[in-house]
């Protein structure tokens, strides 16, 4: 079943197979929370089935084998571990898989997710795969974003991007799925991706992040009390929270330069003009800077102290002189 926001884009491929002219490879550049693998998988499926063309028929034994996730036709490439890269022996794998006969006798799909993860030894790897595609194998790949891939894996594909719905849409469909009202500020933090604003809410991250907000701005007023309870609901979260103190962030700074629309935090703007009113904007701006680079740091490399990063990121707030 597809998502609302989903339909556009798959009326225009449902054309494309009924024409015959469906690209040997799909790039589908939408963010983690849209459901984008769903729609990838329904075009999976729809490739596969015997009996459909524009639609699977969900009756076929090829219909049914993907249902249960045993088909032998369908290849998925994906990180190992969340936030790791996409390896060349696995693209290796994936170009064999390219050129294998079907073993139902029908197409052969190839979905890499996260294709944006790939490194530039793994993306070099697949361009041939694409550049000379065997037939009777579809690629798909996902992407959150065109930043991340080869120029040349982008120009061998056909590009498609899943429009996220407007805050409002987002806001309500959430809404529905929980039969419960939820702030505004919540669908901003998620870039308007409603299974992301949905799973954000159902894990609780909005109460944790609510009591994390709380305690950051306490911390920031002088004389600077709490930065080991910072420090720890930090680490607790993961270095994703270095992300969302950075937007709590750069709302101060709109604030400090008297922009008071389209602030992420629209709920806690008391929060953010506390802050803004007390921090320099050339403090902001020093204290942005190190948490996107510890937030990389933390990313890319496992094993860290995280909570002792936190509480030397933390510390710079106290050792500039505030406005």
């Amino acid at each position: 079943m597809l998502y609302p926001w989903q339909e556009g884009v798959w009326q225009n491929w449902q054309q494309l197979l009924e024409q015959g002219r469906l690209h040997h490879a799909i790039l589908l550049v939408a963010p983690q929370g849209s459901g984008r693998d769903v729609l990838a998988k329904q075009l999976a499926q729809t490739v596969l089935c015997q009996n459909g063309v524009t639609e699977p028929c969900g009756m076929c034994h090829s219909c049914r084998l993907f249902a249960a996730g045993t088909h032998p036709d369908f290849h998925l490439l994906a990180p190992v571990q969340e936030g790791k890269s996409i390896g060349v022996d696995a693209v290796r794998q994936c170009n064999r898989w390219a050129v294998e006969t079907s073993q139902l006798g029908a197409e052969r799909i190839i979905l890499i997710d996260q294709a944006d993860a790939m490194g530039e030894a793994a993306a070099n790897a697949l361009l041939k795969t694409l550049e000379e595609p065997p037939s009777g194998c579809q690629f798909i790949l996902l992407a959150a974003s065109l930043d991340n891939l080869l120029p040349t894996i982008n120009s061998r594909c056909n590009k498609w991007r899943l429009p996220m719905p407007d805050e409002a849409s987002t806001q309500k469909w959430v809404e529905k799925q929980l039969m419960q009202s939820i702030k505004r500020e919540t669908v901003r933090l998620n870039g308007r991706a409603p299974l992301a604003t949905l799973q954000f809410i159902e894990q609780g991250q909005d109460i944790r992040y609510g009591h994390l907000l709380t305690a950051f701005a306490a911390f920031l007023q002088p004389p600077f009390i709490g930065l080991y309870d910072v420090a720890a609901q930090c680490a607790a979260e993961g270095h994703q929270s270095l992300k969302w103190l950075s937007y709590f962030m750069v709302d101060c700074m709109k604030v400090q330069q008297g922009v008071t629309q389209h602030l992420i935090h629209c709920e806690s703007l008391p929060l953010v003009q506390q802050a803004a009113a007390t921090i320099s904007p050339m403090l902001l701006i020093s204290q942005i800077k190190k948490a996107n680079a510890l937030y990389q740091q933390l990313d890319q490399h496992s094993g860290l102290n995280t909570e002792l990063l936190m509480v030397d990121w933390l510390t710079g707030f106290m050792v500039a002189p505030t406005a």
